[in-house]
């Protein structure tokens, strides 16, 4: 005995073993489980970022004043420009400090000078506060001035997220010159303002 089907109905087709479903291929499963699994991903790293401390806190607190002296002695390249100094001082938020710089001179004309590169200063307590430098000077044979505009960019410890600005007002003086490089020494003293 044969049944007909009316035109307008249709059997389902049978459930495929490849496709996991009546009618859905494993591809658009796999497709679609694969969009849902990046946008879990995405929400978790938001998450995760807008919960989680940052990795330089925003500077707080009132502005201060960031004054101070220092002395200490510089490398000079004669070749490349490349210099190097470190130095010892007080500074008004740091009380006693150490500190190094790595700098880069250019001559910009017979007796002028600019020259960029980043400072650190040493608190007792071994907390750091970062700047850029930017300066420019003068010099004769055996001495050099020059003026600097610096810019506070963070630190570590009680100046993590520091920020702020000073001026650094430098006298040098040369103590020995070798072939290709040039000790001076330094005198330094800074006026300026710091947020932490």
């Amino acid at each position: 005995m044969t049944i007909n089907q009316p035109a307008d109905t249709a059997a389902a087709p049978p459930p495929d073993v490849a496709t996991g479903t009546a009618g859905m291929p494993r591809r658009r499963i796999i497709i679609l489980a694969s969009v849902v699994l990046v946008l879990l991903a995405g929400v978790a790293a938001f998450v995760v970022t807008a919960l989680g401390p940052s990795a330089a806190p925003a500077a707080h607190g009132p502005l201060r004043p960031f004054t101070g002296t220092g002395t200490g002695t510089m490398t000079l390249d004669l070749l490349t420009g490349a210099a190097t100094s470190e130095f010892t001082g007080h500074l008004s938020v740091l009380g006693a400090d150490t500190g190094s710089d790595d700098l880069t001179f250019t001559l910009t004309g017979p007796s002028t000078f600019t020259y960029t590169g980043t400072r650190t200063f040493v608190a007792a307590n071994g907390d750091k506060v970062f700047s850029d430098i930017i300066g420019k000077g003068t010099f004769t044979r055996t001495t050099a001035k020059s003026t600097e505009t610096d810019m506070i960019t963070g630190g570590t410890g009680r100046f993590a997220g520091a920020s702020g600005t000073y001026t650094d007002t430098i006298s040098t003086v040369v103590v020995s010159v070798a072939s290709t490089s040039e000790t001076s020494r330094v005198t330094a003293v800074a006026d300026g303002q710091i947020r932490y």
